[in-house]
């Protein structure tokens, strides 16, 4: 009897991917995330990954322990004292010395070790909602409200109007990625397409980027992607730019299932595996395939992913309602573990964005599927086996 439990145990952990016990913490200033409202995500100088939120800035240390500071709960950071503007963030970056940046509805604020100095003046900013920031070489690029786009460069600040002689055209720029292996800043706007920026130094031309005769005027996103290039994308589909390749196809909701999904964000990680976010899940793809799909009851607590983040040590952060947690670095074959850290819920809407209309493809379901039944007959044999033991 008990050598047979023993097999029936060994081939339950063969076949089932060991997930680690979920690392929960209440939210607090001190020891948690601010709120799951997050805004933005960017690594730090000292192994700490920093989140500007809805309830403040909240710091993940290299220790694996949270502070926070907002406009209620000024404190000292590894950046400096800082006092927020507001309890809204909604951008974070660092500048090429390692100083934090935020950015607030209300203006933005410049570390330099020790403190931070505020800039809520029309002559440097033309408007002082910052929307994202970026930063390039030794500039930093700041987009405002409908202001179009700002550049700060040694203390000098530059103005690119919307309609200005450099051809930027956007009013509302919403996201910004460096292509480092080609040195190019891409640019995406709310409904004006995408523009890129080759150099950034002396004369400035900003390229409007098209998808044959699509102006793009429907795709609002842009991530890097690590090996060269950035990824475009709206809720419907994901392409890929690159200077000399131009615009390519890279998938389509159909292609990640054949019900209705909506993609939020993705994000690369180190192995090359593009990560989607969307309303049912996390989904990975190969380059021609899903292979890996990602779902509440694997531990990421809901089915709808707003945000996602690869980390300088390939961890992909994640955030759904009311949680955000991180996916520790997988290698080839090697079973996921999910850690979460629960916070108060804060809902964020949803942009609904035109789609494009390439030809969407419908693919077989995810290789977890045979796990999960795997899982469900080996647990049915050990409870039988069990009740047959007590019964006797």
């Amino acid at each position: 009897m008990h050598h047979i439990l023993t097999l029936l145990l060994t081939a339950l952990l063969f076949f089932i991917p060991p997930v680690s016990a979920l690392y929960v913490e209440v939210p607090d200033y001190g020891s948690g995330i601010a709120s799951a409202g997050v805004k933005d995500m960017t690594n730090g100088r000292y192994g700490d990954i920093i989140f500007a939120t809805d309830g403040g800035i909240s710091v993940y240390t290299e220790n694996s322990t949270w502070y926070s500071v907002n406009a209620r709960h000024p404190g000292e950071t590894a950046y400096g004292m800082l006092a927020p503007l507001d309890s809204m963030v909604t951008a974070v970056a660092l500048d090429a010395g390692g100083n934090l940046w935020a950015g607030y509805p209300n203006g933005l604020q410049i570390g330099d070790g020790a403190g931070f100095r505020a800039i809520q003046d029309l002559q440097f900013l033309k408007n002082l909602n910052i929307n994202c920031m970026e930063r390039w070489g030794d500039g930093m690029w700041v987009a405002t409200g409908r202001a179009g786009l700002h550049c700060c460069r040694d203390g000098e600040w530059t103005w690119y109007k919307p309609a200005g002689p450099e051809g930027l055209g956007c009013h509302t720029i919403v996201s910004m990625a460096v292509d480092a292996a080609n040195d190019l800043l891409v640019i995406g706007s709310e409904s004006d397409g995408i523009r890129a920026l080759k150099g950034g130094m002396g004369d400035v031309r900003f390229a409007a980027i098209t998808y044959h005769s699509d102006t793009l005027h429907g795709v609002s996103e842009v991530r890097v992607d690590p090996f060269g290039g950035v990824y475009l994308f709206n809720c419907t589909t994901v392409l890929h730019y690159a200077p000399g390749a131009g615009v390519t196809p890279v998938l389509t909701t159909g292609d990640l299932s054949s019900f209705p999904v909506s993609i939020n964000d993705v994000a690369t990680t180190r192995e090359g595996m593009l990560l989607i976010a969307s309303d049912n899940g996390i989904y990975g793809w190969n380059g021609s395939d899903v292979a890996l799909h990602i779902t509440s009851g694997d531990g990421i607590r809901s089915n709808v992913v707003k945000k996602l983040f690869v980390d300088a040590y390939g961890r992909c952060w994640f955030v759904v309602p009311g949680n955000v947690g991180y996916i520790p670095p997988v290698a080839e074959h090697t079973a996921l573990a999910l850690s979460a850290v629960p916070v108060q819920e804060t809902p964020e809407a949803t942009e609904t964005l035109p789609p494009l209309t390439p030809e969407m493809t419908t693919v077989e379901e995810s290789a977890l599927g045979l796990f999960e039944g795997i899982r469900a007959l080996i647990e049915g044999w050990i409870g039988a086996v069990i009740h047959r033991d007590e019964g006797g």
